[in-house]
């Protein structure tokens, strides 16, 4: 009977630890992204003070914001290279509750109109639809293959054989996927669209803006910070897409006061 020589047996460990490895490497990024505390959104009031865009402001009632996001951004999309977040299970409120608020402060705090609770008081009526609230995380496959090779140019110095040097390499891999920073972009997206309507529910004026932040990083490829981009990056482009909007709603109120006045 013939027995297995001993550079077999040292092929098939090197093997063995490389999947095992390897497999651990692949969960990391999963692991990194679980668990948590909810994702809040600390939304910034103004700095500036504006002045009224007419005598009288204008009563308005801002209807329950509806939510027409993609499925990939309720749900959370993607791993490794591409990830799409928060889902809304990881926020700490409903997105259209946050963005209401978001809104009804933005309007306040520009002096554009009055918000009112009930529609016998309003001159208007306003609908909001959250077409887009998401961060998106995106990496090249290249960020993945530098701490790899780190790990086994460390291995083949450390190691005393070829199974140790593979061995030894992995694990350092697997070490530097958690310490060495690898370039990262990052973008947060906001898409609001609002319709202004009188009090017979006609149509008065629509808009559609969007808001977006772009942001270069560099975080280890195991790292998964989701909310501490997403609450430092989304409020910012909600606060954009707001200026865009109530921008051109002010335009409009101005063009057409009320009673003439």
């Amino acid at each position: 009977m013939l027995r297995n020589s001993p550079p077999l047996k040292d092929s098939r460990r090197a093997v063995r630890a490389f999947a095992r490895a390897g497999l651990l490497a692949s969960l990391l990024p999963l692991v990194a992204g679980c668990g948590g505390s909810r994702v809040e959104f600390p939304y910034s009031r103004e700095s500036l003070v504006f002045p009224p865009s007419q005598s009288r402001l204008p009563r308005i009632q801002l209807l329950p914001v509806a939510d027409a996001r993609p499925p990939a951004q309720r749900e959370g999309q993607g791993h490794f290279v591409g990830i799409t977040f928060p889902d809304d299970a990881s926020w700490n409120r409903p997105v259209t509750e946050m963005y209401r608020g978001a809104l009804l402060q933005d309007i306040e705090q520009t002096s554009l109109a009055e918000a009112v609770p009930l529609s016998t008081q309003a001159d208007y009526t306003l609908e909001a639809t959250v077409h887009s609230f998401h961060c998106r995380m995106e990496r090249s496959g290249l960020a993945y293959a530098l701490p790899v090779g780190v790990g086994l140019v460390g291995g083949f110095f450390w190691g005393d054989d070829a199974s140790s040097k593979v061995k030894r390499g992995l694990v350092l891999a697997v070490a530097a996927m958690g310490a060495l920073p690898a370039p990262l972009r990052l973008r947060a997206e906001a898409e609001v669209e609002l319709v202004l309507r009188d009090r017979a529910g006609r149509e008065l004026w629509r808009q559609d803006c969007l808001g977006e932040i772009v942001d270069d990083a560099g975080e280890p490829v195991v790292s998964r910070r989701d909310a501490h981009f997403a609450q430092r990056l989304l409020p910012q482009a909600v606060k954009r897409c707001n200026a865009c909007l109530l921008g051109q709603l002010r335009q409009w109120l101005t063009e057409h006061p009320l009673d003439g006045g």
